[in-house]
């Protein structure tokens, strides 16, 4: 009995011991397991504070690129110093859908609001904006979160300068939903953004579930720390660990970023796991210390090692691989934990290559061109070509953006291979590269640019059709033309400018032009101005009938008196209004300012015909004719007085569109002119198409015309060439009496020139008009 109960006892005793082994063991277990998962969620959620920021701040990066490039934009300048609303917003919806983007702004110098993707609304014009542009004020740019209207935007704002600020764009992409579901596939945890509200977190976006967003939406704001620390929170029925962060935004209370790791689905795969202790616990006590040896080995090693690794990580250490012991639990858990390892190693050098490299053609974009180019300075002689295609913008407009991308890629590979190794290749938006020479100088550089233009003129077949391509490229030499890569990038595109001006292909930046291209920006804003300030006006130069010795016909002739620079010349603000699109405008108003002043001679008993000017771009103009037959109307004056002069160079751009309007300007009673003839290359096929009254002789044969002169040929030509054809000729010019003289013999019907008079005020004309008169008679 004794012995029974002594054995019962020991036995007892044993079970005992072995059992309170296996319960310490199971508690150890759990607890170690329970710290581990927590430690590991702790620093899953360290590592994603850091991807987070880097994912944040490689998008912020991008925006500001985009802004930089819209800023840039010479058309968005023009725009936005004219004040031209519907311009500014068309600039900012055609770049904003080249780039994704969701929001588009563009403010004035002083912050006000001028135009929009989302229109005026009053979110778009509140103290989230208005903070945001004292920060770029103070800092030279902004790049923050906005709370708008419900929705939450990552804004970028750069000022436009030109050259001093003229205004401030902002582009931005929406913190939605997708956002927020791209760093989830990203890092394996969930993202919200919030701020504090009444009763609760206003939620503007969550990748969460649908349960537990609507927890978070009702979480008080007091349960979440202030700073960036880890908390366990509850959310429905699953147990979250959150992670608060600051972002860089305007308004109060603080939108913040809550990264979320679940605290139930870690603990999810040590769930089987306890289940095997226990059962393998109630098989046999004399092995539990052994099976409680085995776990501990096979637990606490893998789980130390794997928080281990979580530290390497959250280091941004990639480079050590995860050691995976068995096809445990414990195993898989490692394996995925390597696995996401990897994933995030990769997708940041995804990131970081985005960052700095175009999408369409795997060239390096703006922002690494610029370092390229910086460091380039640093070592030696550069050379900077800036390149653009020609009609580019035809090509998208009538064959699609998909085959647009096909020819911007094409030209990305061709000029890759064209360059030599070493030199860099970039594309810095649109349709606009740059390439980078190293250790070259003028010549060589201007050699090699004629050499790629050759490359790029080469037929270009493509799966659906074949093109011919063309270009521009400016030029612009370090140190010769600039120290730093701002000066060297404007430069080049000055450059670049003058080559489409001149249409030659290939030009160097010329000393002096940084004025000149400040002075014509300056123009174009102050042009637009120049209507509503009273500073255009009508002179009048007379044009004698050589039959008769009458004044026939008046032209008038458009002058710009600038507030600071005084007289600005037809020859310079004329080609700015047709490449701004003001020059529409201008027609009108010179239209009707010479209309007005033929009804006031014609009260007066004067009865003068005047000519005006039309530009190739008032061609393109369909309103024309209508506006044309308005005027006339309004000042009471036949349509036959009003003489329409268009140069033959203007006629030859789109010939089919040209001879369609010039038909509905004939209509409405009004005489046509070919001004500048002998110029534009015209056809006579074509010239006998055009429903014309009268050739202008451009002044360059008139001015010095002699007797036996190339000159006196080709206009006598012109003048038996209109005759035939039934039309009036006119020759301008005439400034002698040598050319008048040759003039009266070769029959021209009409003349004008200094000669007889400059183009006067609607005064002086008539006073000269009757001393001509007089001195006739």
């Amino acid at each position: 009995m004794m012995q029974l109960r002594l054995h019962g006892r020991i036995v007892a005793l044993l079970i005992g011991l072995v059992l309170a082994a296996q319960l310490a063991t199971f508690a150890v277990v759990h607890l170690a397991t329970d710290r581990s998962v927590r430690a590991q969620l702790s620093d899953d959620l360290a590592v994603g504070e850091r991807v987070w920021r880097r994912f944040h701040e490689a998008r912020g990066e991008q925006l500001l690129e985009t802004a930089l490039v819209l800023a840039d934009d010479f058309g968005l300048k023009a725009a936005v110093a004219s004040g031209d609303p519907a311009t500014v917003e068309s600039a900012l919806r055609n770049h904003a859908s080249r780039v994704g983007a969701d929001a588009a702004v563009m403010l004035g110098p002083d912050g006000r609001w001028l135009a929009g993707l989302q229109g005026e609304s009053p979110g778009w014009q509140g103290q989230s904006l208005a903070v945001a542009v004292a920060s770029a004020e103070a800092e030279g740019f902004s790049l923050t979160v906005l709370p708008v209207d419900g929705r939450l935007y990552q804004m970028a704002l750069i000022p436009v300068m030109a050259p001093n600020r003229i205004g401030w764009v902002g582009i931005g992409t929406a913190v939605d939903s997708d956002y927020a579901s791209d760093f989830r596939a990203l890092t394996g945890l969930d993202a919200s953004f919030a701020r504090a509200g009444a009763g609760g977190l206003d939620v503007f976006a969550s990748s969460l579930p649908g349960p537990a967003r609507a927890a978070l939406a009702r979480l008080p704001p007091g349960q979440l720390p202030t700073g960036e620390a880890v908390r366990d929170v509850a959310l429905g029925e699953e147990h979250w660990f959150v992670l608060p962060l600051a972002m860089s935004g305007s308004g109060e209370p603080p939108v913040r970023v809550l990264l979320q790791g679940s605290l139930d689905q870690a603990m999810a795969p040590y769930a089987s796991l306890k289940t095997r202790i226990l059962w393998l616990s109630g098989l046999a006590a004399t092995l539990a210390l052994l099976v409680a040896g085995f776990l501990g080995r096979g637990i606490s090693r893998p789980v130390v090692e794997l928080a281990e690794a979580a530290q390497r990580v959250q280091d941004g250490d990639y480079s050590q691989p995860i050691v995976v012991r068995g096809q445990d639990e414990i195993g898989r858990l490692a394996s995925a934990f390597g696995h996401m390892q990897q994933g995030i190693a990769a997708r940041e050098q995804r990131i970081l290559h985005q960052a700095h490299h175009d999408a369409l053609t795997g060239l390096p974009n703006r922002s690494l061109a610029r370092q390229r180019l910086d460091e380039a300075l640093g070592s030696g002689r550069a050379a900077v070509l800036m390149l653009d295609l020609d009609r580019f913008k035809e090509i998208n407009d009538t064959l699609g953006h998909g085959f647009g991308d096909q020819v911007l890629e094409e030209v990305g590979k061709r000029l890759r291979q064209a360059v030599r190794p070493g030199d860099l290749v970039a594309r810095l938006g649109g349709d606009e590269f740059m390439v980078l020479m190293h250790d070259v100088d003028a010549d060589f550089a201007e050699a090699r640019a004629r050499v790629l233009l050759d490359q790029l003129r080469k037929p270009l077949d493509l799966p659906s059709t074949r093109i011919n391509l063309d270009a521009s490229l400016g030029l612009a030499l370090h140190p010769e033309h600039g120290n730093d890569a701002q000066t060297l990038l404007r430069r080049a595109d000055i450059a670049l400018y003058d080559a489409k001006e001149n249409r030659s292909g290939v030009a160097v930046y010329r000393e002096g032009r940084d004025e000149v291209h400040l002075r014509q920006l300056a123009l174009v804003g102050d042009l637009r101005q120049s209507i509503t300030r009273d500073q255009l006006s009508l002179r009048f130069q007379p044009k004698v009938d050589l039959a008769t010795r009458k004044v026939a016909h008046v032209e008038a002739l458009l002058r710009w008196t600038h507030h600071a620079l005084g007289p600005v010349s037809p020859e310079e603000f004329i080609p700015l209004a047709e490449r701004s699109g003001f020059v529409q405008e201008i027609t009108r108003f010179v239209l009707d300012t010479a209309l007005a002043q033929n009804a006031r001679w014609r009260a007066q008993g004067v009865d003068l015909g005047v000519a005006v000017n039309l530009s190739a771009m008032d061609l393109m103009d369909a309103d024309l004719p209508d506006f044309v037959q308005s005027c006339l109307r309004q000042h009471q004056v036949p349509p036959p007085r009003l003489i329409l002069e268009v140069t033959e160079g203007a006629l030859m751009r789109d010939v089919e569109y040209a001879i369609r309007m010039l038909h509905r300007l004939r209509a409405s009673g009004v005489r046509l002119s070919i001004d500048d003839f002998g110029t534009g290359y015209s056809s006579l096929a074509q010239l006998k198409r055009m429903p014309v009254d009268e050739l202008k002789i451009d002044k360059s044969f008139v001015m010095q015309m002699t007797e036996e002169s190339d000159d006196a040929v080709i206009v006598r030509s012109t003048i038996e060439l209109g005759h035939n054809m039934g039309l009036k000729v006119i020759a301008e010019g005439v400034e002698t009496d040598v050319s008048l003289g040759l003039l009266q013999r070769y029959r021209c019907d009409m003349v004008q020139g200094y000669f007889f008079s400059p183009p006067l005020e609607a005064g002086p004309l008539l006073e000269w008009c009757r001393r001509y008169s007089e001195a006739r008679a």
